[in-house]
């Protein structure tokens, strides 16, 4: 989601530290016991990553660091709902909502929330294996990423330089997943587009493959297709005009 979306080839005699990446995959999606076909791209540049998914479903979410704020829209709605700051940190929205109430509502609301936290999933870990692959040419080492006993994504990653990121990006993409990160803390469950291509961004490897799976079940399989150094379309950097924007769905909810 080293979550999560994106044929870098470099030429030329005198290669850039880092430009633009744009990684493009298919496959399938599998929804209700039927399988549809999948795309992805995942394209990341300094200040703004773009995921865009079709499936069972149209979606994108756009991230635009300077504005710290994750765009999650859906295409087939014509709709959006966006994650900020506050709304990417739900401890500290938690506790300002909190600090707002009367001495003894706050008290019960404290209790609530400890009740509601801990119930919530555990962690998203990442388990290394020693399973190699080969896809579109590049070798890639099988990662699970693990809900206690639960494996919810699956990526292969690859260290080939083709997917050099420089320090900017990097950090741009590490930012985005601390807003899905805390997103999928706050609600019950997240949808493939969610989940997919997040990764462990501790370690080298870029993902040529995301999975994703529900209740052990595999609900999204997209392998690379290409790489390409180019830079976003201006036009994918913010929702579409037009477009309704919704409230983020509440704790304990998603929409998909």
């Amino acid at each position: 989601m080293r979550s999560v979306l994106f044929a870098l080839l470099l030429w030329g005699i005198a290669q850039p530290a880092a430009a633009q990446l744009t990684t493009t995959y298919a496959g399938t999606q599998t929804v209700d016991g039927k399988q549809v076909p999948a795309s992805a791209q995942f394209s990341v540049e300094d200040g703004h990553v773009a995921m865009i998914m079709r499936g069972a479903r149209s979606a994108r979410m756009i991230f635009d660091a300077k504005a710290q704020v994750l765009h999650i829209i859906s295409d087939d709605d014509k709709s959006y709902f966006d994650i900020d700051q506050a709304a990417g940190n739900p401890m500290a929205m938690m506790q300002e909502q909190l600090a707002k109430m009367p001495a003894n509502q706050r008290a019960m609301a404290e209790q609530m929330m400890k009740s509601a936290m801990g119930s919530q999933p555990p962690p998203l870990t990442y388990v290394w294996s020693n399973e190699k692959k080969t896809i579109a040419g590049y070798e890639c080492t099988r990662v699970d990423g693990m809900r206690g006993s639960d494996k919810t994504t699956e990526y292969c990653g690859s260290t080939s330089a083709d997917f050099k990121m420089s320090d900017a990006e990097r950090k741009t993409v590490l930012a985005m997943q601390s807003y899905l990160r805390n997103f999928t803390i706050m609600v019950k469950t997240a949808d493939d587009s969610t989940r997919a291509f997040q990764w462990d961004t501790d370690t080298d490897g870029y993902p040529v493959l995301t999975r994703c799976y529900t209740n052990g079940m595999m609900t999204l399989d997209l392998a690379l297709q290409s790489v390409a150094r180019q830079p976003i379309a201006k036009g994918l950097l913010d929702p579409p005009k037009g477009y309704k924007k919704i409230e983020m769905p509440a704790m304990g909810r998603a929409g998909r």
